[in-house]
């Protein structure tokens, strides 16, 4: 039996091959921007559950800065990376890119070096990887904006089929090509780009706590003024009939 039809039986090149989406629509800078201060658990409270990530998705490493860009999407086979490669070289100023490695992670989708270009050169501004990468070092001495979902030393192969561009799964959340991407310690979450001028609006509205932004964020407890905390508990209690054990 000759090599090609060995690797054919062997399932190595599958009917769904390499597809690659070349131009996409990118959630415009400006718009992007205005999510880059407001408190992330408020953005998470405004997109709801669907589109805030599990917690698997973790900063690559203690102190990792805010991560924040319009996504350039790429689904690759656990392990290989060379989608990634590819995918690097399709980046421009503002994107994250968000890789999809069906959360494998005995093995890395590669090295900081392999991003250098990317960031000084294209401008990415973020890498979030659903599955393993290495080098925490370098990417802490470059307070580069890098979450993942594990830690791997050992880089796997380079022979594809890969998807660029494509809607991916990250953190149990589907992300499009050109959605907003936000991860900080506290987690993950992914505006929709249809909806990030509304989602946007929402967050203006939200000043300091007050009553009115408790209410929004689906809280029971009104946020009072400390003296009329007390007051306001009693009357919960009591409402609920609440029993004091002592």
């Amino acid at each position: 039996m000759d090599a090609k039809k060995r690797n054919a039986m062997s399932g190595r090149f599958p009917q769904v091959s390499f597809r690659i989406r070349r131009k996409i629509k990118r959630t415009p800078a400006k718009l992007v921007a205005r999510f880059a201060d407001p408190f992330l658990c408020d953005i998470s409270d405004k997109v709801g559950r669907m589109y805030s990530m599990d917690p698997s998705i973790k900063p690559f490493y203690q102190g990792a800065p805010r991560l924040l860009g319009s996504a350039l999407t790429v689904k690759c086979a656990p392990g290989d990376n060379m989608g990634v490669k590819q995918a690097l070289l399709m980046t421009e100023p503002g994107d994250v890119l968000v890789v999809d490695a069906l959360g494998f992670t005995d093995w890395c989708l590669g090295g900081f070096n392999m991003l250098v270009l990317a960031i000084q050169e294209r401008g990415m501004k973020g890498l979030i990887v659903n599955g393993a990468y290495r080098d925490v070092a370098q990417a802490r001495e470059a307070n580069f904006p890098l979450y993942a979902k594990a830690v791997a030393p050992y880089s796997g192969p380079k022979r594809g089929p890969f998807e660029i561009n494509v809607p991916v799964c990250c953190g149990g959340v589907i992300v499009h090509p050109g959605d907003v991407v936000i991860a900080d310690e506290e987690g993950g979450v992914v505006v929709p780009a249809d909806y990030a001028a509304d989602v946007a609006a929402a967050l203006d509205k939200l000043g300091q706590p007050n009553e009115e932004h408790a209410r929004d964020m689906g809280e029971e407890e009104l946020v009072l003024r400390e003296a009329d905390r007390n007051a306001y508990f009693e009357e919960v209690f009591k409402e609920r009939k609440g029993i004091y054990l002592d």
